[in-house]
């Protein structure tokens, strides 16, 4: 049995640039197989994958975004659980500046999420043992991205539930209204040292 279909993969672009896909599924008696880049993510090179798991219902990432003079695009998917998705438009010139719009991922709907320069990030575990997949077309130290806080009241983020466990660079990240001054970075050495055991 197939779920979906190549032809539709993509079920719906957002601030006219965000592609939401519904990843192509093959399920027999031996289980199922999720077709994560093919034909239909042709435009989008990977260059690194991470695995992301979170042990704990509420765990936060974000928001991180990357300038579109020096652009990377993010593939987002999960593959265990559940999470909610925040997309939040970024580009200053755009009408739609700082709206934001959110999705869910799970297993169960193999939604994926294609987003560019240009639009924020931050994604919320909406239960136990969540595992996210994330591409990029960047890599290694070239792969990292700025920061605004998801407290931003210019933003207005709403959570479906309360954060549990949330980095510290992400909780000291600045404003908006300071990111004229000098946007946090995420810290270089944190993908290598991380240790998602501390989220137990």
């Amino acid at each position: 049995m197939i779920k979906g279909d190549m032809a539709d993969m993509m079920i719906k672009e957002i601030f006219g640039k965000v592609k939401i896909y519904r990843l192509l599924t093959r399920v027999d008696n031996r289980g199922s197989l999720e077709y994560v880049f093919d034909e239909n993510t042709a435009i989008f090179k990977v260059r690194e994958t991470r695995i992301y798991s979170m042990p704990k219902e509420g765990t936060f990432f974000g928001i991180h975004y990357r300038e579109e003079s020096n652009p990377m695009t993010k593939f987002v998917t999960v593959i265990r659980g559940r999470g909610l998705d925040y997309i939040i438009d970024l580009r200053e010139e755009s009408p739609t500046y700082l709206e934001w719009e959110s999705i869910e991922l799970s297993e169960e709907n193999a939604f994926a999420v294609l987003i560019p320069a240009g639009f924020g990030h931050a994604f919320i575990s909406l239960q136990n043992d969540t595992i996210q997949l994330y591409s990029v077309d960047r890599s290694g130290n070239d792969a990292h991205s700025k920061q605004i806080n998801y407290k931003d009241s210019k933003i207005g983020l709403k959570l479906p539930i309360p954060i549990s466990e949330i980095s510290d660079y992400d909780l000291s990240a600045p404003f908006v209204s300071e990111s004229g001054e000098e946007i946090g970075e995420e810290d270089p050495h944190f993908y290598k040292a991380l240790d998602m055991r501390k989220f137990r």
